[in-house]
Parts: structure tokens; C-alpha cells; sequence
């Protein structure tokens, strides 16, 4: 099994910074989640993991 990894993802929707440098590693059989207020970026960073977003900066 593979691991996720961000380095330095931001995303950006025109001039609004979604998410900015973000870097996280999930090893495989770990549980996670994302906890915080509405508007922080915890869908935006989802929808980059699963590929439905494409990070403006990072991998």
C-alpha cells in the first residue's frame, strides 16, 4: 500500500488562496481526518487528493 503526500500545495481560484503550502503525509493504515471551520480548505485539499482539483503550486 502507498502513502499520500503533499509538498507545498497551494490552491488558488483566481486571487483567492484556497489552501497555501500545505504539507502533509498520511501513512498507509493510518486514520485521519480534518477538523476545522468552514471555509479553511479541508474540501478543496480532498477534492486535490482525490484529483477533481489540480494544485497551482506543489505536488
Amino acid at each position: 500500500m502507498s502513502s499520500v503526500d503533499l509538498n507545498h500545495v497551494t490552491i488558488r481560484f483566481g486571487d483567492f488562496t484556497a489552501v497555501d503550502d500545505c504539507h502533509l503525509t498520511i501513512e498507509s493504515g493510518e486514520f485521519f481526518s480534518f477538523l476545522g471551520p468552514s471555509g479553511c480548505g479541508k474540501t478543496t485539499i480532498l477534492r486535490a487528493v482525490s484529483g477533481f482539483n489540480e494544485p497551482t503550486e506543489g505536488a
